[in-house]
């Protein structure tokens, strides 16, 4: 399997959050790959300038995919949104396959969490 979308990824979004708004100019990007190849991911991703993976959860449902039956892990991609080409390109070169989710405002995701204020 190459590497699928899911089906709510919106894409990159076309608004640009200005820096004076005490918005944060951050992202969160959704990726999920099988286990053995997270370690991999995270040390790539480590060598892109201001992003990292912000958490790495392990999938306990059934999410395997027709190639393997290995377990998966969802990992938080923190970026800024000009970097988001760079991550992908990280992402596809060092990982054969795996899926790409939504693209999250920062507070979006910090809200997603629990913190229902994104403090």
């Amino acid at each position: 399997m190459a590497y699928a979308a899911y089906r709510e990824h919106p894409g990159v979004p076309r608004t640009h959050v200005p820096m004076n708004t005490g918005s944060s100019p951050f992202y969160v990007l959704d990726v999920t790959v099988c286990c053995a190849d997270a370690l991999r991911v995270r040390r790539s991703i480590a060598g892109c300038p201001e992003a990292g993976v912000v958490r790495c959860e392990p999938l306990l449902h059934a999410c395997s995919s027709q190639e393997s039956d290995a377990p998966c892990v969802r990992l938080m991609i923190r970026l800024p949104l000009g970097r988001y080409a760079d991550v992908l390109h990280r992402l596809i070169e060092c990982v054969p396959s795996g899926e790409i989710g939504r693209l999250v405002s920062w507070r979006e995701h910090l809200a997603r969490c629990g913190l229902r204020h994104g403090h």
